[in-house]
């Protein structure tokens, strides 16, 4: 049996895909023997979340052939989340018989590939769905130390992770603002947001602006809303999840298949966006978002928290690492 030697595409910043680069060197670093780091151009980065002797930071935020080359220099499985960057990676490892695995975003993922990895590893149902062949679905494994569980008990504060906004606004931070007024139970809000909006003019809002550290992202709230449009992995209702906090969400697919259809409120009705490719997009309204927020409001929710516990201990490191391995160490026999 080959050892694994895991050449790891990273982004270094405070991001979803950011999270995942970082959290998967954390659990899976004794088989990763060289990180690259590629870079938006936009977020401020931070390199030194990798050690320096195996990591590589594009000089042009993506690779170029000659780094491709130098990256494929003793490892034997590439394993990158949503793209490659550059799809000549993909190609330049098969030449030299090392194994691609790809975890995509299926809204990302065109429909004409220019090169296939040699596994997809999809980490929801709709990813799955929509990727082609050969295709593994495993969720993304969920850090429970770092986001360790707290029995909620009453839904007296409501947390809203805004981020950098979600492409097309998919988060629904307007929507979310719009419900707010409509709630009249006394209540408080918390809404994070890493890029700059106009606030509502509420006595029961607190907005906290710019990077927060991951750790202290979930340390205030009871519940949890996520009023999204769009989306197969969704990394803040697993971190939600881990914490104890329900989620307030939209009852849309693949969520709607684990989430408890008691926190699930109904899109308004349903779109389309072409981004990769054609995708289906909730329209999201705020008075029945609001109506559910009213729903839990000051209500005991000490059954929701012990469910959400569950789930997330289903999706633990603990559970799941030795899965992902397998799959991994699979491809190169």
């Amino acid at each position: 049996m080959k050892d694994l030697k895991i050449g790891l595409i990273a982004r270094a910043d405070n991001s979803g895909l950011g999270t995942l680069s970082r959290q998967f060197y954390k659990h899976l670093k004794d088989y990763i023997a060289k990180v690259m780091i590629v870079w938006n151009g936009v977020y401020e980065y931070y390199p030194e979340r990798f050690p320096e002797e195996i990591s590589y930071v594009c000089k042009r935020g993506v690779p170029d052939l000659e780094e491709i080359d130098n990256f494929l220099k003793d490892i034997n499985l590439v394993l990158t989340f949503e793209t490659p960057y550059n799809w000549n990676l993909f190609s330049k490892a098969k030449e030299r018989g090392i194994k691609t695995v790809l975890m995509p975003n299926y809204e990302w993922l065109p429909k004409d590939l220019p090169v296939k990895p040699d596994l997809f590893l999809c980490p929801s149902k709709l990813d799955y769905d929509e990727a082609p062949e050969p295709k593994v679905y495993l969720p993304v494994p969920i850090d429970r130390e770092e986001l360790p569980f707290k029995l909620r008990k009453k839904a007296r504060v409501f947390l809203f992770n805004n981020g950098h906004g979600g492409y097309l606004n998919r988060n629904s931070l307007h929507e979310f603002l719009e419900a707010i007024s409509l709630v009249k139970q006394p209540v408080q809000f918390i809404i994070h947001s890493q890029v700059y909006f106009d606030v509502v003019n509420d006595s029961r809002v607190e907005v906290i602006l710019g990077d927060v550290p991951y750790e202290k992202l979930y340390e205030r709230g009871d519940m949890f809303v996520f009023p999204h449009k769009f989306d197969g992995l969704s990394l803040p209702i697993q971190e939600a999840m881990s914490v104890g906090m329900p989620v307030i969400s939209t009852d849309i697919y693949p969520h709607n298949t684990y989430l408890p259809k008691e926190l699930l409120f109904e899109p308004e009705a349903i779109t389309e966006y072409y981004i990769k490719r054609s995708i289906k997009a909730a329209i999201i309204s705020p008075v029945k978002l609001a109506q559910k927020i009213e729903e839990f409001a000051l209500q005991d929710i000490s059954h929701l928290s012990k469910k959400m516990d569950e789930l997330a201990e289903k999706w633990s490191w603990k559970n799941l690492k030795t899965k992902y391995l397998e799959v991994l160490q699979g491809l190169l026999q």
